[in-house]
């Protein structure tokens, strides 16, 4: 699942934050025993271009019941530039 968000200079924390609550939103959609994200390991790549997470979704019980790998970077396209998040499930 990819999710794209227009990226806006001086902006980025703000349109991370809304890529995160979409894929948030997402998870719990796909999975409604899905409590919340829980951050395993998050690393950068490219001085930082890339940036790589793997989330273990949680139930109320606290138990994890799946895992997601997402992958956020810039792009331009047609002079417009977005911030992407792919989304896989690995788990």
């Amino acid at each position: 699942m990819q999710f794209r968000h227009t990226y806006t200079a001086g902006r980025e924390a703000v349109v991370r934050h809304e890529l995160e609550r979409n894929i948030s939103d997402y998870v719990k959609e796909t999975f409604p025993d899905a409590h919340r994200l829980y951050s395993k390991k998050t690393s950068s790549t490219n001085k930082g271009q890339v940036r790589q997470d793997w989330r273990n979704i949680i139930n109320k019980d606290g138990q994890e019941i799946h895992q997601i790998y997402i992958e956020m970077y810039k792009e331009m396209t047609d002079g417009d530039t977005f911030y992407v998040a792919d989304v896989e499930l690995t788990k």
